[in-house]
């Protein structure tokens, strides 16, 4: 989770706020792996990260020569695509947010992403348990108006004033202190 901070939404179009994205999932694979080569094997995994690193870099692309000429390319961090985790990426965020049109018109481009790089996997109720118990934590360590989730695992955020806050020393400082609870992605609305 640390260092995590900007995940973009890749099915739904939505970018996380300013200051709130972890850890990727694990396990990215090749939605088609090589003849003989097991799925979840290295050869399947490289295979996967590969398509989803270029469909990061065609998205970019894509929204530079839609009218956001400093959007960054996306990284790619176990096995999904982010903003990278600095001024670049918050500045991407916000540029991306003033520009839908960019966002609409580049949207085809992530649908190609394989299911396991998609930001909307199904939440379990341990999940839900465990994002729960890092909203918590985010209270407890500094930052008391972190919301709970909602029931498809996202936080209420955009729109509000952490999401405008960025990355601050204190939510950088508490999710540190939570990544024990969640260290996976989250999700923004």
């Amino acid at each position: 989770m640390t260092g995590r901070l900007h995940t973009i939404q890749l099915r739904t179009g939505v970018l996380c706020g300013a200051a709130l994205a972890l850890a990727a999932l694990a396990g990215c694979q090749s939605s088609s792996p090589g003849a003989g080569t097991p799925t979840g094997s290295p050869r399947a995994t490289a295979s996967g990260s590969q398509e989803i690193a270029t469909i990061g870099r065609e998205y970019s692309q894509c929204v530079r020569d839609h009218g956001v000429p400093n959007y960054p390319d996306l990284v790619l961090a176990g096995g999904q695509l982010s903003l990278p985790n600095d001024g670049a990426g918050d500045a991407a965020n916000q540029a991306l947010r003033a520009h839908p049109a960019a966002r609409d018109a580049c949207q085809p481009i992530l649908d190609r992403l394989p299911a396991s790089a998609q930001k909307n996997p199904a939440v379990t109720e341990q999940d839900m348990a465990n994002l729960r118990k890092f909203a918590q934590c985010m209270r407890q360590n500094g930052v008391p108006e972190w919301p709970d989730p909602r029931s498809n695992g996202s936080f209420p955020i955009v729109g509000t004033p952490l999401e405008q806050e960025g990355k601050s020393a204190r939510t950088v400082t508490a999710q540190r202190a939570c990544k024990q609870y969640w260290d996976r992605p989250i999700s923004v609305k």
